[in-house]
């Protein structure tokens, strides 16, 4: 039921969205979503660049499809907020979690899971923009070694070129297992949707990441 009301104050909300961007009102600039992901697609499809320096750092590029798995709500949306025992460091209106699979350069076949806090911004009781932070995630790459991932600075937007919701947020490496054991790097994600009702439900979410890594593969 707390789904459904939030997916309709939403809806309601996006309409809005896209009549401020047709009225010529300022949106976040920059490449839309699809174009980033049409460039990591290419990069992906290229072999994998040599070590740019003698630290062992690398380009890191990544092609994902992201599931939301569960949402944990403060309570009432629009009434109600949480630090969730702490796990989020700004009164936050829910936690999200995820899976993700997909390839990525380095690692190969990839899955992983990934938790958030989100931020939503309320007017008159209808959503008015959003944030998120205090990212977690675990990347295991094709030979089971792992990279832990830590991001936030999220925010959301609306493309009226391309008629979807978009996100993007900053990443970093902060460790992991295996061939990445002590991996460091950090770079950009984000993804973009149509139906935010239908992501809630579980619907993919096509993602991309870019950025650079530094580990020793020789040493492992």
């Amino acid at each position: 039921m707390i789904i459904r009301f939030f997916a309709l104050a939403l809806f309601a909300f996006l309409v809005c969205a896209c009549q401020d961007a047709t009225s010529g009102l300022s949106t976040p600039s920059g490449p839309s979503p699809t174009t980033l992901m049409s460039a990591s697609a290419a990069s992906l499809a290229a072999s994998a660049p040599a070590p740019s320096s003698m630290s062992g750092e690398r380009p890191w590029k990544a092609k994902l499809v992201w599931t939301v798995t569960g949402i944990e709500w403060a309570g009432e949306p629009g009434r109600a907020t949480s630090t969730f025992g702490g796990r989020c460091s700004v009164a936050s209106d829910y936690v999200i979690s995820a899976g993700f699979r997909g390839e990525a350069t380095h690692a190969g076949k990839v899955t992983g899971t990934t938790e958030h806090c989100s931020q939503i911004s309320w007017s008159n009781g209808a959503p008015a923009g959003a944030t998120y932070s205090d990212g977690r995630g675990t990347c295991v790459s094709a030979n089971g070694s792992t990279i832990i991932l830590r991001y936030g600075n999220g925010t959301t937007g609306f493309d009226p070129a391309a008629n979807e919701l978009w996100f993007r947020d900053d990443w970093t490496f902060i460790g992991g297992t295996g061939l990445f054991e002590g991996a460091t790097g950090s770079g950009e994600e984000g993804g973009h949707f149509v139906d935010f009702m239908a992501l809630l439900a579980g619907a993919p979410v096509q993602m991309w990441m870019e950025g650079s890594i530094t580990y020793s593969p020789s040493g492992k």
